[in-house]
């Protein structure tokens, strides 16, 4: 019904990472970035225009592999064999996201407020999907660090390859519109 996606606190982290919860604060995964940066290229800003992170269950199990590519402002969603499950097409303005599936069909969208703090997730016929948020953090992360928080609450039924895909948006929004890195 609902995920919580968590950025552990650091003051220069060296690579993305999310900690996945379920709604109560089970942990089921952890997206990580493959390659880890030095805190000189961390500091100086220096990412890479092609980024891979690893998504592991609780128990250290490869489960999906999300690759984010500036060059085409395109992430490919694939499974733990390198099978596609679908793509996320991030927007100029990074406000607006559009999930496709494997075929490149448009399975959902993802359009976010002004602020872009809140999205709304929505099929293809316009039928709600689910809600996104990004939280608030605490008091030391949010003044102290990059950390963000978001939930994820499932609103309505979709097909199994389109609920991962918008399990990924959060990760996607903080690396292309909140995320230092």
């Amino acid at each position: 019904k609902e995920l919580r996606i968590r950025q552990p606190a650091r003051m220069l982290p060296g690579r993305a990472r999310f900690d996945i919860f379920d709604d109560r604060k089970n942990l089921l995964a952890i997206a990580a970035e493959t390659e880890p940066r030095s805190a000189l290229q961390t500091m100086a800003s220096l990412v890479p225009r092609t980024r891979v992170l690893g998504v592991r269950s609780a128990a250290g199990e490869p489960l999906l592999t999300l690759i984010k590519r500036d060059d085409d402002w395109i992430a490919d969603l694939q499974d733990a064999t390198g099978q596609l499950i679908g793509q996320i097409q991030i927007g100029e303005t990074r406000r607006h996201y559009t999930l496709l599936d494997e075929a490149g069909q448009v399975a959902g969208q993802a359009v976010g407020d002004l602020a872009v703090k809140q999205f709304t997730i929505t099929g293809p016929d316009g039928e709600r999907f689910a809600r996104l948020r990004k939280t608030w953090a605490g008091l030391g992360k949010e003044l102290l660090t990059s950390a963000d928080h978001y939930t994820v609450t499932f609103t309505g039924p979709m097909p199994p390859r389109t609920r991962m895909l918008v399990a990924m948006v959060p990760v996607i929004v903080d690396m292309t519109r909140h995320g230092p890195y």
